[in-house]
């Protein structure tokens, strides 16, 4: 692999890992604010917690889509970031 492929190798991880992080953002915000509009009032902090509530208000399958959704980022996530330092040791 040749610095440049490296290099644009490392710019779509990074900008894969970014949209990941934003989306991720983006599903935590919407828990809150259903919960706040349609649970218990609060905007917890906690995704559980946002869960928890909104699941007891009856909003089942609109809160288990987005935190299974949320989980599926945090492995994508996790399986970029080993693999980079997989590969951190490579050699040019």
């Amino acid at each position: 692999m040749t610095k440049k492929q490296l290099k644009e190798a490392y710019t779509n991880w990074n900008r894969e890992i970014t949209k990941l992080g934003e989306r991720k953002r983006e599903i935590f915000k919407e828990l809150q604010e259903m919960c706040a509009e349609k649970g218990d009032g609060n905007r917890w902090c906690c995704i559980e917690k946002l869960v928890e509530e909104l699941t007891k208000k009856g909003y089942v399958y609109t809160a288990m889509n987005l935190i299974s959704e949320y989980y599926n980022i945090c492995g994508q996530e996790e399986a970029l970031l080993n693999l980079a330092l997989a590969t951190n040791n490579f050699e040019i």
